[in-house]
């Protein structure tokens, strides 16, 4: 999902001379997609924090009932946190906050975007005259 979306953001910041004035009329649309994209990667994290914590009761009743003595809540906790299962849950969070930072950096580089082209059309400005 990262290595996509640095590959299209890149796209969606190619300015020149030529696309100038349909890339200005198209960068509010440009910018409502990457907002978009960041919100909702964000409800998608805040669901998986959610199905996180399901899971890991449901691995801390599996790892009870499975455990011929009763055992302490840190030693459950730490069963939980070595499964393959809550492992690969944690990592794909993780990948996906790594990926709401991208979308953040964009949505800021996509803010400033509008200076950058006022700065473009007042250098073509000065080399016509």
């Amino acid at each position: 999902m990262l290595d996509r979306y640095i590959k299209e953001l890149e796209e969606d910041l190619k300015i020149d001379e030529i696309n100038l004035r349909d890339y200005q009329l198209k960068l509010p649309a440009i910018k409502h997609k990457w907002a978009g994209r960041y919100i909702r990667l964000k409800l998608e994290i805040a669901q998986d924090n959610k199905n996180l914590l399901m899971l890991k009761k449901k691995l801390a009743e599996e790892v009870e009932k499975a455990a011929p003595v009763k055992l302490s809540s840190p030693s459950i906790n730490q069963m939980i946190e070595n499964h393959d299962t809550y492992k690969e849950f944690c990592a794909k969070i993780y990948e996906k906050k790594i990926v709401t930072e991208l979308l953040e950096k964009a949505e800021k580089t996509l803010s400033s975007t509008t200076y950058d082209i006022k700065n473009l059309v007042e250098i073509m400005k000065l080399e016509i005259t």
